[in-house]
């Protein structure tokens, strides 16, 4: 089997796949099916790597041990000097900026990143206290992870088995692990986690695989062919997300498009498209690219509070990107993977893990430099361990607990919120409050619980289990959510609507509190941004106000349902401060101290709806 020699096309579709990648990454409505850029490297990967190994074993003066040698060490210059440099410094500036809590969510990401093993962290990772996804700088290293683990497999396959076995092999492979993801996928809905698998990307490697093994075979209407696959990857990269679960079974339309492309090159419009100065230069950066795109996305959008970005962030990040990518380029990537073994590089590899090492171990403290100090009642809206926050913790009772007089209290974390909230006004109010309550869920027969987070899917149907004999047994139910999110739904609308109607028909008292104001920007990150000397306003954004309305037009429908609003009360003039105390958690939520400060002012008014 011959040497493919350089192939300008493949440099073309490297800049194809990691452009798609970062204008989805940036904002998605740009490019729906960006993501499929990531399956476009993998496709290219694997016939690069199966290529140069068969060629490698294919030689009569082949020995293993050089082949095993050859290979890491080349892989090991193409990956990780400048892959280490991005940890090392992304580390430093998530060190300055983030807060504790989030610091710790970065070092997990940062352990498993740093091994290769991201894939299987983000495959898991998630709860209602974690940061946004799209603000974890290491999430793409996701991808990484998968192809460094392909690289354990693929010298194996080759090493013990011939070119002819292989081809069937690879086949039945990709079609057993494209059957594994599907059923994962379709029958099981595990999404999150056969999305990061290295089993669910398997077939694209072996699709690269297998055009390495038929890379000399030619077809009548070739100059067709690569045509083909070019509009294909197009067709992926703006309609993917419209067909249906992905990877699984849809992961071979791009494997197949990227096939007929590395098959049949420089024919026609693939030529036109892919051989050119500027898709070269790109295809060149493309991995410094991939590389430093996404974590400095993700610290803005840290920063800014904001997914999609506006004008003056967007270009900084594109200025950023770039340049760190250029600088990456040269300085690291180019340099290590042209260098021969010497002893110098020797100590160039060694100097850069000792400094990933101490970062690794340190930023934590470097963190703590720069953390505001604040009690520990600033930074939580209740004790997580004692109430019954997505599981029942004892009779999740708060109040006057010897009270006979009990209400119901139910819905999502803005009703875990008011534990302390309802606990203060038990006590005053001479009644006991059972608060029961999960992660984005409203535990009300039929709530739509699939279109929430996975992780906090279980906890949500669990709840609304648990919430039923609750409501069997109560006269009196009080209703907290993010309504300006829930109501959206047009699912939630109906389960929210029989559920109030069934209540009123039964002539109980239901009270739907309404929504806190919703913030701009999260207040514990601009206190940390105000002491790095960073510029952070906040505002109330209104949008939330939407959801109070609508939820005022149910109150009124049914006979026995009342709204609650107690933004007259002024408690609400000047957040996220309240007589100069923090009060917000985050953008939507109070802290533990608004929470009791809020029970205090609203009182009056609270006393009054009660007797209505």
């Amino acid at each position: 089997m011959g040497s493919i020699g350089y192939r300008p096309d493949i440099q073309g579709l490297r800049a194809i796949a990691v452009l798609s990648v970062i204008v989805f990454h940036f904002n998605s409505s740009w490019l729906p099916g960006g993501f499929v850029g990531v399956d476009i490297f993998l496709v290219i990967s694997g016939f690069l790597i199966f290529n140069i190994l068969l060629n490698e074993i294919s030689r009569s003066d082949c020995d293993f041990a050089q082949v095993f040698k050859r290979f890491y060490l080349s892989r090991f210059k193409r990956i990780v000097p400048a892959y280490f440099v991005m940890l090392v410094i992304v580390s430093w500036v998530a060190a300055v900026f983030f807060l504790p809590q989030d610091m710790g969510d970065y070092r997990k990401s940062l352990s498993r990143a740093a091994y290769f093993n991201s894939n299987n962290y983000f495959s898991e990772f998630g709860d209602y206290f974690s940061s946004a996804i799209y603000e974890q700088p290491l999430l793409h290293t996701w991808s990484l992870a998968v192809e460094v683990q392909f690289y354990i497999l693929v010298p194996l396959l080759v090493l013990f088995f011939s070119a002819r076995s292989l081809k069937w092999l690879l086949v039945a492979f990709l079609v057993f692990f494209t059957a594994v993801a599907e059923y994962r996928l379709r029958i099981l809905g595990v999404e999150q986690e056969t999305y990061y698998s290295l089993y669910s990307r398997l077939p694209e490697f072996f699709a690269g695989g297998l055009v390495a093994l038929y890379v000399n075979f030619k077809a009548r209407g070739s100059k067709w062919f690569g045509s083909a696959g070019l509009l294909l990857i197009c067709f992926a990269l703006v309609f993917m997300p419209f067909l249906g679960p992905f990877p699984g079974i849809l992961a071979l339309l791009p494997a197949l498009a990227v096939s007929l492309v590395l098959l049949f090159p420089l024919e026609g419009a693939v030529k036109l498209v892919l051989v050119n100065p500027l898709m070269e230069w790109v295809g060149k950066l493309s991995y410094s690219l991939y590389l430093w795109h996404w974590p400095i996305l993700a610290i803005l959008r840290y920063y800014t509070g904001d997914e999609v970005l506006d004008l003056s962030f967007s270009l900084i990040f594109l200025i950023l990107t770039l340049l760190m990518s250029i600088a990456s380029y040269w300085l690291v990537e180019k340099s290590f993977r042209e260098s021969s073994s010497g002893s110098n590089h020797i100590y160039a590899y060694g100097a850069l893990f000792i400094v990933a090492l101490v970062v690794g171990k340190n930023v934590k403290h470097l963190n703590e430099l720069f953390s505001p100090e604040l009690g520990v009642e600033y930074k939580r809206y209740a004790d997580q361990a004692v109430i019954c926050h997505g599981s029942m913790t004892g009779d999740c009772a708060v109040g006057d607990l010897k009270s006979n007089n009990q209400v119901l209290v139910i819905g999502d974390s803005h009703a875990a919120m008011l534990n302390v909230f309802f606990d203060y006004l038990g006590e005053e109010l001479s009644f006991k409050a059972k608060v029961v309550s999960a992660s984005s869920c409203v535990p009300i027969l039929n709530f739509d619980y699939k279109r929430i987070d996975e992780f906090s899917r279980y906890d949500c149907r669990s709840q609304i289990e648990s919430v039923k004999n609750l409501v069997r047994e109560s006269s009196v139910i009080f209703l907290a959510a993010k309504w300006s999110w829930h109501l959206e739904s047009s699912s939630f609308e109906y389960a929210l609507s029989s559920f109030l109607q069934k209540q009123s028909q039964m002539g109980k008292k239901i009270y739907l509190i309404a929504q806190v104001p919703l913030l701009s920007q999260n207040p514990l990150r601009a206190l940390r941004f105000k002491e790095l000397g960073l510029p952070y306003g906040i505002e109330v954004d209104t949008s939330y106000q939407l959801g109070n309305e609508e939820l005022r037009f149910y109150a009124e429908k049914y006979a026995g349902i009342y709204f609650l609003k107690f933004e007259n009360s002024g408690f609400f003039s000047k957040v996220p401060f309240y007589k100069g105390d923090l009060i917000y958690l985050d953008k939507d939520h109070l802290n533990q101290v608004g929470a009791e400060n809020y029970a205090r002012v609203v009182l009056p008014y609270f006393k009054q709806a009660l007797h209505r």
